[in-house]
């Protein structure tokens, strides 16, 4: 009987050890993220870049530990060394727990062919990010190629997912983030304030003048209106041109604009009592990550909006913001928050201020966590 208890006690040491041993493997084979080869297309004048990519890293690093290298293509010594450290990182020495993301990527020049080879010979754990319809404006060639090479994708949008699953299904959906500064609106100002954030081409100038024009143009009461990010003498000219006869609109462009100074960005964005995020119904519009929307929310700013992804995604109608579907209904609610006391105005503003839960940094890197663990969800 003794040896019989020895004997099981050896077995259930060993079935023990058969246990602890599978679940550590376990836990290791679904450890967090702890360091990210991070590729970028363009420089920290592109949104993506910044949105996606640095101003994340930055937080990762700050808030989670988790180191990264990111890589901004360019022909200076600096530039051509920090390639040059990541790659042969990434390719000869890659980091435990480590994933590579290759951004929007699509050129046929030597920094897209070197990532060609690096995701061919580490398939594992590599992503394509894209959170812009780019192969409806470029030749996707390249930009398929990642899709079909990378183990895996992230979409900024549906409508990129819905695409590209037919090249791969391995696809998950991460909503682009914005920076929390802690800046957000207090109250309404004395003279009424519409902004909006953006440039005036890829089709947005023809969803303003379509939905939003119109309706200024039909407000009586005297407001201001800033555009932020319309830097083209012509575009300048044709605003100030179509609102020449409208006296009570005070009109203000800054004509100079550091987007990589994000306090300045949102300190301007706050100075908004509404913001505008218009989107035309066309594929282009349709696949973008609602970024301008974001960013009012991200303030507190309620949002005016036409009812089409991604912002319908993040803007809940009479809670932080409201859909309108032409001009009359844009210039019913711009009349509906000039009019509105502080008390309803902080309603909506505390509601778009606590949206960011679903696109801050913690979310992003959460989305991040579950691609890397293969919680796909498209």
């Amino acid at each position: 009987m003794k040896a019989d208890s020895n004997e099981k006690a050896k077995g259930g040491a060993a079935n023990s050890r058969f246990f602890r041993e599978r679940n550590k493997e376990a836990s290791m084979s679904n450890k967090s993220i702890e360091f990210i080869y991070w590729f970028a297309y363009y420089n920290l004048d592109s949104p993506s870049v910044r949105y996606r990519a640095k101003y994340p890293l930055e937080y990762f690093k700050d808030k989670l530990n988790v180191s990264s290298y990111l890589v901004i293509p360019g022909y200076s010594v600096k530039r051509i060394y920090l390639f040059l450290r990541a790659y042969f990182s990434a390719l000869f020495f890659r980091k435990p727990n480590s994933i590579i993301v290759i951004q929007r990527v699509q050129s046929k020049f030597i920094y897209a062919n070197l990532l060609k080879i690096l995701v061919i010979f580490q398939r594992q754990e590599t992503v394509y990010d894209l959170d812009d319809a780019d192969y409806l404006e470029h030749s996707p060639d390249i930009l398929y190629f990642f899709v079909k090479n990378c183990e895996k994708i992230a979409a900024g949008s549906i409508e990129i997912s819905r695409h590209l699953k037919q090249f791969n299904p391995n696809i998950t959906y991460v909503t682009s983030p914005v920076v929390d500064l802690g800046i957000f609106k207090k109250n309404k100002n004395s003279l009424f304030t519409i902004g909006w954030i953006g440039g005036f081409a890829w089709g947005h100038k023809d969803s303003l003048l379509k939905y939003v024009f119109p309706a200024l143009k039909r407000v009586s009461f005297k407001f201001k209106i800033v555009f932020i990010g319309v830097l083209k003498k012509a575009d300048i000219n044709f605003i100030y041109d179509y609102f020449k006869e409208n006296s009570n609109i005070e009109i203000e462009i800054p004509e100079s604009i550091n987007w990589n100074a994000e306090k300045e960005i949102q300190d301007r964005i706050v100075s908004f009592d509404i913001g505008i995020a218009t989107l035309s119904d066309n594929p282009i519009q349709i696949s973008k990550s609602g970024i301008k929307a974001k960013q009012y929310l991200n303030n507190g700013v309620p949002v005016l909006s036409t009812n089409l992804p991604e912002n319908n995604r993040v803007i809940v109608d009479g809670k932080n913001g409201y859909f309108c579907s032409d001009f009359t209904e844009f210039r019913e609610r711009i009349y509906q928050f000039y009019y509105m006391s502080n008390n309803e105005y902080k309603y909506f503003s505390k509601n778009a201020r606590e949206s960011i839960k679903y696109f801050d940094h913690s979310n992003y890197f959460h989305d991040f966590e579950k691609l890397k663990a293969g919680n796909h969800n498209f």
